[in-house]
């Protein structure tokens, strides 16, 4: 099967999560870190789940029923039972619902990658659901590459990027070389050293300057 990829904005989006196991409070974790409002209905739930239980995490504990998606943007079905999760499905379909059933590919409109995150870098690799293993397996292997200090890169380039679309002493570039600029940097990692320093002492500007001279 074909999946197109997409990074979904989920803050304060209604996301409903069916089952109360540890698949579901990882679910619900990473939900909550993206900032969506989690909704969970299962009989019994997790401790740490319970634990979660507020504003941003509403519990109903009891089996799931037909209605429970109503209002969601997305749906986790997160059991053990395929007949379920065939139910699940069958309303999020009829209700236009993007919905993952864990491990029931068949149960399934989208799957979630292996991913891992730190600061605005985020990493997401998929096999298409023929092996989680492996796709976790490549993620790992394509993190240990990833620079430790990334998240101030990031941060450095973010910057830098705003300062040669905006600050005068760049106005003569056009934008195929303000782009031009910030590969010639992200390509070298002896320039993203110096600017991840210079962002870190607050000289970015005098350093892209020099660059450019």
């Amino acid at each position: 099967m074909s999946y197109y990829p997409v990074m979904l904005d989920i803050k304060d989006k209604h996301v409903t999560v069916i089952g109360g196991g540890q698949v579901a409070l990882r679910k619900v974790q990473d939900l909550c870190a993206a900032g969506a409002r989690v909704r969970v209905v299962a009989p019994r739930v997790r401790d740490e789940i319970a634990s979660l239980e507020g504003e941003a995490v509403k519990i109903e504990r009891r089996a799931y029923r037909e209605g429970d998606l109503k209002g969601a943007a997305l749906a986790f079905s997160c059991t053990n039972d395929a007949a379920v999760n065939a139910l699940v499905f069958r309303e999020a379909q009829a209700r236009g619902i993007f919905l993952n059933a864990v491990d029931d590919p068949p149960n399934c409109s989208f799957i979630v990658p292996s991913f891992s995150q730190r600061g605005d870098f985020l990493l997401a690799v998929s096999t298409s659901g023929a092996s989680p293993a492996m796709a976790a397996r490549l993620r790992r292997m394509i993190e240990a590459a990833v620079p430790g200090d990334i998240v101030t890169i990031l941060d450095a380039l973010r910057e830098a990027r705003r300062v040669v679309q905006t600050d005068d002493r760049f106005a003569q570039l056009s934008a195929d070389g303000r782009g031009e600029m910030l590969k010639r940097i992200v390509n070298d990692d002896a320039l993203l050293a110096e600017l991840a320093g210079a962002f870190r002492a607050q000289k970015l500007a005098g350093f892209l300057t020099k660059l450019l001279g």
